[in-house]
């Protein structure tokens, strides 16, 4: 037999779980944020709250009544979560956006501090192999030129090495 202190204890403690949970809610709701995603992400982020709820839920009942669940419980957290909804849920939520905002300012610096020097090194690889190709371009070119040169003078010999006037022989019969 469960005494009345002991009851009242394990209802405050799932109160206090109700409460938990609906912080969870207002994090959820600041991080899945308005904005629309595809259909297996938002799956995803239901899935992860459902199963920090349950477990919220499991650690309150646990803990206080030793697994023992009773519709005092059940009534608890529904209780919890309402008061904190009431009481506290706007604050909260605008509270948990503006975190979640200046945290998303944070990274976004720490990245571009962390991406800018690979950037930076990027770019200056893309030069050196561009400025690297164009060399080897204008060395390609030149050495068709070269290669074509003796050709060419073979070409030009022959051309100048033909008699100006050309003679008629007459055939002999």
């Amino acid at each position: 037999m469960e005494t009345v202190q002991f009851q009242s204890y394990v209802f405050l403690y799932s109160v206090y779980g109700g409460i938990l949970i609906g912080i969870l809610y207002d994090i959820y709701r600041v991080i899945k944020g308005g904005k629309k995603s595809e259909k297996l992400i938002i799956s995803l982020w239901d899935a992860l709250f459902l199963l920090s709820v349950f477990s919220v839920m499991i650690w309150a009942i646990f803990s206080s009544s030793y697994g023992g669940i009773r519709v005092y419980v059940l009534i608890g957290f529904v209780v919890g979560f309402y008061l904190y909804e009431k009481l506290l849920g706007r604050t909260a939520a605008g509270l948990f956006h503006y975190i979640c905002k200046g945290i998303g300012s944070f990274l976004r610096k720490i990245s571009f501090i962390l991406v800018f020097p690979v950037k930076l090194l990027y770019s200056s690889l893309c030069r050196c192999y561009y400025v690297i190709a164009g060399m080897v371009q204008k060395g390609k070119n030149r050495l068709r030129k070269i290669s074509r040169l003796p050709k060419q003078v073979i070409e030009g010999s022959k051309k100048r090495n033909k008699p100006v006037i050309r003679i008629k022989r007459k055939k002999d019969n």
